[in-house]
């Protein structure tokens, strides 16, 4: 008889620990969109993070430009390098040949 109740305990433990398939509507807090229903999805931008159809949106990129977009960068006679700096000579190709067959086709 106790052998039997050690056996009926244990399962009940076993089945208590698994867990159900208790999922969460729209509006109830969760921790990941595998805990809401079918076509919701966990809305991590609402604090506490709730189970929506709809996410909240995420603030874009700031409306004030940080710099005035129609200042010209620098002058117009503003040389490209330095004076005396060197250039590469004419037909000096801008990187080497790669070092692969070319494709049989």
């Amino acid at each position: 008889m106790r052998r039997l109740l050690y056996v009926l305990t244990s399962l009940a433990f076993v089945g208590l620990g698994c867990g159900g398939d208790d999922v969460k509507g729209e509006g109830e807090e969760c921790v990941a969109t595998s805990e809401c229903a079918d076509g919701l999805t966990c809305d991590f931008g609402a604090t506490p993070p709730v189970c929506r159809t709809m996410q909240t949106p995420r603030p874009d990129a700031a409306p004030v430009p940080d710099a005035d977009p129609n200042a010209p960068d620098a002058p117009a006679n503003t040389p490209d390098a330095a004076p005396g700096t060197p250039d590469a000579p004419p037909g000096t190709p801008d990187a080497p040949p790669p070092d692969a067959a070319a494709i049989d086709a």
